[in-house]
């Protein structure tokens, strides 16, 4: 993203009073201890297994690495995975 852009996005967002990552269409994620992790602003699964669940965040990839993963709830917004999280890895 251009530098001019995120410019404009931030202004926006402080004019408003709105987070960041909502203006920018960030993905936003949530992790509860070790258990569980909420992320909203997705763009679909791209690797499902019980040992790691790779998520498109558009320009970020997100890498959910553990034990006993399952996607346990998933809408065109927002999705939840639970089991034993050993690793939250961005790319």
């Amino acid at each position: 993203m251009g530098k001019r852009k995120r410019d404009i996005l931030e202004q926006t967002a402080e004019t408003f009073d709105l987070p960041g990552d909502l203006v920018a269409g960030l993905p936003r994620i949530e992790v509860v201890g070790d258990r569980e992790v909420r992320m909203s602003h997705h763009r679909g699964i791209l690797a499902y297994g019980s040992q790691a669940i790779h998520i498109s965040g558009g320009k970020l990839i997100v890498k959910v690495r553990g034990e006993g993963l399952e996607l346990r709830s998933m809408n065109a917004d927002e999705l939840l995975i639970t089991g034993q999280i050993q690793a939250l890895e961005l790319e």
